[in-house]
Parts: structure tokens; C-alpha cells; sequence
């Protein structure tokens, strides 16, 4: 009995052999068609990943600004005054004002380099970089023409360009997200 088993294995074996032999090319293609279809899956998948991770960071970085600038007490009481442009704003040292510059400066790098969506920025934070721009009493003792503060100027000039589309109806009201 035992013989009569080994046989039949053996047969089987040599049948399986034999089709593998003649069928060489279609295997071939077959197993190479299974391995791309897997490196493409995770391709994909590390692509979905990625960009995941990159919203994620997106919405870590505004959240940063916009919890600093609602608890930073320089940026916020420098806030407050420039809602209807108080002179007590040219009696802010010149360091606090720096500094709320260069908070928007960094607002503008990250809006520059997409890392938060111009959308995003028009909407959260150029409300306040707008009224600064507008200001006279904040710029008073700071050159506003100066190249240091070139990124500031470009920015609110463009947050002034958008706000001025939407008010003409002209801008693109899409969903705001990250």
C-alpha cells in the first residue's frame, strides 16, 4: 500500500513538473503580474498615507498659530488695538511690534510654502495682518518700506487682494479644509 501511494505521489509530482516546465513564459507572467499588482497596492497605499500624515501637520501648524495668537498676550493686545487703529498702538514698544510682524511673517512662510492653504489664511489670520498694513499708528518709528519686513507686506497685499475679490463676489467660496 505504502508503494502504491509513493507512486501515485511520485506521478503527481512529475505531472506537476511537466506543467510547469512547458507553461514556463505564462507562470512567468502570471507571478510578475501578482508582484506588481502588490508593489502598485503599496504604493498607493503609502501615497494615502502620506498625504494623511502631511493634513495632519498642516492642521497641527494652524492650530499652533491660532492658539498662539489668541494666547500670546503681545500679539493679542496689539490685536485689539488695531480694530479701530489706536494711538496707543505707536507707544507699543518696538519689540512687541517686531514680534507681531514676525509671527505673521511665519503665517506667511507656511501660507508661501502651502503648508496651510491660502483659504485657510485668508480666513483665520489676515483679518489683523490686514489692519496692521492699513495702520498708521503701528507703523509709526518702523519703516515700513524696509526689505525686513517684505514678507509681511506681501502677504497682507495679497490677503487685501482676496478680500477684495470676495467682497466684489469674485472669489471662490470652496470649503475650507486642511
Amino acid at each position: 500500500m505504502y508503494t502504491i501511494v509513493v507512486n501515485i505521489v511520485e506521478e503527481q509530482i512529475k505531472e506537476i513538473l511537466s506543467f510547469l516546465s512547458t507553461n514556463k513564459d505564462a507562470l512567468t507572467i502570471i507571478l510578475t503580474s501578482i508582484g506588481g499588482i502588490i508593489a502598485l497596492t503599496t504604493l498607493i497605499k503609502a501615497i494615502l498615507e502620506y498625504r494623511i500624515q502631511g493634513k495632519q501637520k498642516r492642521a497641527e501648524l494652524f492650530e499652533k498659530y491660532k492658539v498662539t495668537l489668541r494666547t500670546e498676550k503681545r500679539l493679542s493686545r496689539i490685536s485689539s488695538l488695531l480694530e479701530g487703529d489706536s494711538e496707543e498702538l505707536s507707544r507699543i514698544p518696538k519689540d512687541d511690534r517686531y514680534y507681531f510682524l514676525g509671527f505673521y511673517e511665519k503665517i506667511a512662510i507656511a501660507t508661501n510654502s502651502k503648508l496651510i492653504r491660502k483659504e485657510i489664511s485668508h480666513y483665520m489670520f489676515s483679518y489683523f495682518a490686514i489692519a496692521c498694513y492699513d495702520s498708521e499708528n503701528f507703523w509709526k518709528g518702523i519703516n515700513k518700506e524696509s526689505y525686513y519686513w517684505k514678507v509681511f507686506i506681501d502677504y497682507a497685499v495679497e490677503m487685501k487682494k482676496i478680500q477684495k475679490n470676495r467682497l466684489r463676489g469674485r472669489g471662490v467660496d470652496r470649503q475650507i479644509k486642511f
